[in-house]
């Protein structure tokens, strides 16, 4: 949906990606949920901007709240930081209560392997975060970190 819109990088500050979601269709099950990435309070990170025409707003917004799914996170207005200057943004922050965030690196890697969702696996999710970001000269830390584990 996004693909057609003009996207240039950005760093957002005061934000972190965090496994804080769980997938239980899609990456998880039920009773075995996947980790996924959400988006929590401190830190930065990279991602993208994207330039939205003020006539298609609306529908990318629908879509948007559909798919970050909206009772667990809420939709911030950012400013983030582009090589063309500071822009305005939507982010889709975690809500603190969620709870679902693993304590050690350990204990991720671990619920990462044990899922299996409709879509694949757990280490498959994150193989396609790196893959998705690499794309966009974007890397991040931890999910790097999760992906040299689970490759091997």
């Amino acid at each position: 949906m996004l693909g057609r819109y003009r996207a240039r990088p950005a760093r957002l500050s005061g934000y972190h990606r965090a496994f804080l979601h769980e997938s239980r269709q899609r990456w998880g099950q039920p009773e075995v949920p996947c980790p996924i990435l959400g988006l929590a309070k401190g830190g930065e990170c990279w991602g993208l901007a994207f330039d939205i025409p003020e006539f298609d707003r609306g529908a990318v917004l629908r879509a948007l709240e559909k798919r970050e799914a909206a009772r667990e996170r809420r939709r911030e207005t950012v400013t983030a930081e582009t090589p063309d200057g500071p822009v305005e943004a939507w982010a889709w922050v975690s809500r603190e209560a969620n709870g679902n965030g693993s304590a050690s690196l350990e204990g991720l890697e671990a619920r990462l392997r044990a899922a299996h969702g409709a879509v694949g696996t757990g280490a498959e999710y994150v193989r396609t975060l790196v893959h998705a970001m690499e794309q966009h000269g974007i890397r991040d830390p931890l999910v790097d970190t999760l992906w040299e584990r689970l490759r091997g």
